[in-house]
């Protein structure tokens, strides 16, 4: 039996999917059978953070995309048809993802990345995926993992005399991932994305699926979810032969074929959610703790000035350094021959993310200045460990 649901599908807002209206993918997906659909675009960031266009929409669009996906459940009647958001976890990122869940229907763990940590040629980078997507999992934010074995895509980038090394994490990585899974009865995504678009590594498979570590799973006995991962809804077409390609290639998987994702979702994981989001911090809490341990307080000759001038000099060269390259972007897609709607819509889109880049600078550089405020309050009072204590009890109420 062909699995006819799917909860990964993306929208035009992130900047890296078809340029169509989200309509078009639920037709495609009626026109393939499927009785439960679920969208799942990339979550916004906070509206402090710098956006790259090509990754996600912003949080201005967010209601605009709660709004149609709405739209379209008074509309198609006959199918279910969830909102949801496919997202990184970070503690930085608690709060903001606690709101983003409690105006959508579910959401699902796509750990593109770690903050601050390089992957590429790192053997460890595997481990230190799994020890985040696994502090993910306990929150009870997510419903499943999207491409639980994302990070084997660097793999390519491993020195040969350190790949021995890296299969040896990558396997424990996963083994971890699928015990934690399997505790709370978190399914794993087998994702369709590369099997579409026919992308081989130099071992011969996927970047994703891999068989090394789904075979971990078929041992360790968790249950799956098929992912289309739809970024076009020309994709959903194609559904039937790449999972076929899947069940020749992981035979041994353990599907499953009839997933509500909503009724699935079990009573621990909103008792952990729960007790998450009464425990969670503020972005702005993790924000400013993240900077004064950057601090020396050890003597009273801290230069809190040069050191924030630093700091704001580092996120004016970012921003400079991001909004210079849509600039860049827009030159080449005026010279390009495109299809003129396509054209209109990427430079309208990337000429709105200058301007949002522009605000969210304004909006950081508001925050490090209220921060430079309040330590020189306090630091009139305080020094060393009990200043650092004083600044991060205000930050925290």
């Amino acid at each position: 039996m062909v699995p006819k649901y799917n909860y990964h599908t993306h929208t035009k807002r992130c900047g890296h999917a078809a340029n169509v209206l989200d309509i078009e993918y639920i037709k495609a997906y009626i026109n393939n059978g499927f009785n439960n659909i679920g969208i799942s675009d990339h979550m916004p960031n906070t509206k402090y953070q710098l956006v790259s266009e090509k990754s996600r929409m912003d949080i201005t669009h967010f209601n605009d995309y709660i709004k149609s996906i709405k739209k379209l459940k008074k509309r198609f009647k006959n199918v279910n048809i969830f909102i949801g958001l496919e997202c990184e976890y970070s503690k930085i990122l608690g709060s903001h993802l606690c709101a983003l869940k409690d105006k959508c229907e579910y959401l699902i763990l796509g750990q593109h990345y770690i903050e601050d940590v390089n992957p590429i040629g790192n053997i460890e980078y595997p481990l230190i995926y799994a020890n985040r997507v696994c502090e993910a999992l306990d929150t009870g934010l997510f419903d499943y993992i999207a491409h639980p074995d994302v990070f084997l895509k660097y793999r390519d980038t491993i020195k040969p005399e350190d790949i021995n090394d890296y299969i040896k994490n990558s396997k424990d990585a996963f083994k971890r991932i699928c015990k934690k899974a399997k505790s709370l009865d978190i399914p794993l995504e087998v994702n369709l994305s590369f099997i579409n678009n026919v992308k081989i590594m130099k071992d011969n498979e996927y970047p994703y699926p891999h068989s090394l570590l789904f075979d971990i799973a078929c041992v360790i006995g968790n249950k799956c979810v098929i992912g289309i991962d739809a970024h076009n809804p020309n994709v959903i077409n194609k559904y039937k032969d790449s999972y076929n390609k899947i069940l020749r290639d992981l035979p041994k998987l353990n599907i499953i074929t009839n997933y509500n994702i909503i009724t699935y979702r079990k009573k621990n994981l909103d008792k952990k959610y729960n007790k998450f989001k009464k425990n969670v911090k503020s972005f702005e809490h993790y924000y400013v703790n993240k900077i004064i341990k950057k601090l020396d307080y050890s003597s009273n000759n801290c230069d809190i000035q040069n050191f924030f001038l630093k700091l704001k000099n580092n996120l004016t060269n970012q921003k400079n350094s991001i909004n210079n390259n849509l600039y860049k972007e827009i030159d080449t897609i005026n010279n390009s021959i495109i299809d003129i709607k396509d054209k209109e819509f990427f430079i309208k889109r990337k000429k709105e993310f200058i301007n949002i880049n522009e605000k969210r600078y304004k909006t950081q550089l508001k925050l490090l200045n209220n921060i430079i405020k309040v330590i020189n309050k306090y630091k009139k009072e305080y020094e060393g460990k009990k200043l650092i204590k004083k600044i991060k009890e205000y930050y925290s109420k």
